[in-house]
């Protein structure tokens, strides 16, 4: 468990954008030297170990995978999605209930495979909807509050991040214009040019927290006095 703000930093730093650097490096290596070597572009790790003549190195590298893949979604999906559940009713689900809950939903959804249909549309429409809320939080925290938070406002039910009755009117109306270009516009018209939907997460971060900034100055908060 960090103990400091600067352990918090420096593990954000090494796990987030250096880990990623580093692994999109070797993913394009990877895909530049199965190029080279099958004369062919196979994006997939398992197209690459399905050309292995070698029936062991095939079964390391499908264990490979299984464990990545088993990594990357209790990480991504499962804990998330148990902790979701379990704030939905905390008295009666906790987390492992939630957990168990999680599991039986994708297990009855995926003999139906619906991310290979029309709903991974909508995933991505999901996805690139957090956009703004990226971007909110990123300029509530570095630009608003300047990295200081009332700890003990946070548990006070009628405390300074109240609002207005329980809500962030600024960041609602953010998180509404954000999406609208980085979900709406792109998705569901052809107002915008076709690349656009591609960036649309990133062109969310922007536009979301650029508004929020903007309304932060005209509608302002008090900013926290303790740490």
């Amino acid at each position: 468990m960090p103990r400091t703000a600067g352990a918090v930093t420096r593990g954000n730093l090494w796990g987030l954008p250096v880990n990623l650097i580093l692994f999109s490096l070797v993913a394009g290596v990877t895909t530049i030297a199965a190029f080279q070597v099958y004369g062919e572009v196979l994006l997939h790790p398992e197209q690459i170990s399905a050309k292995f003549d070698s029936w062991v190195l095939a079964a390391i590298a499908a264990l490979t995978f299984a464990v990545a893949t088993l990594g990357i979604n209790v990480v991504a999906n499962f804990v998330s999605s148990a902790f979701d559940i379990s704030n939905v009713f905390p008295n009666q689900i906790d987390f492992k209930k939630g957990g168990y809950i999680a599991a039986a939903i994708a297990l009855v959804l995926y003999p139906f495979a619906p991310w290979e249909g029309n709903a991974a549309q909508f995933v991505n429409a999901i996805g690139a909807t957090m956009g703004p809320l990226l971007g909110i939080i990123l300029v509530d925290y570095y630009l608003i509050a300047r990295g200081r938070i009332n700890v003990q406002a946070l548990y006070e039910e009628h405390g300074e991040y109240r609002y207005q009755g329980g809500w962030n009117v600024n960041a609602l109306v953010a998180t509404g214009i954000g999406a609208v270009f980085s979900t709406i516009l792109p998705n569901f018209t052809t107002l915008l040019p076709s690349w656009w939907g591609t960036y649309g997460w990133f062109f969310g971060v922007a536009i979301g927290g650029a508004v929020y900034y903007a309304l932060a100055n005209l509608r302002p908060r008090a900013v926290p006095a303790l740490a």
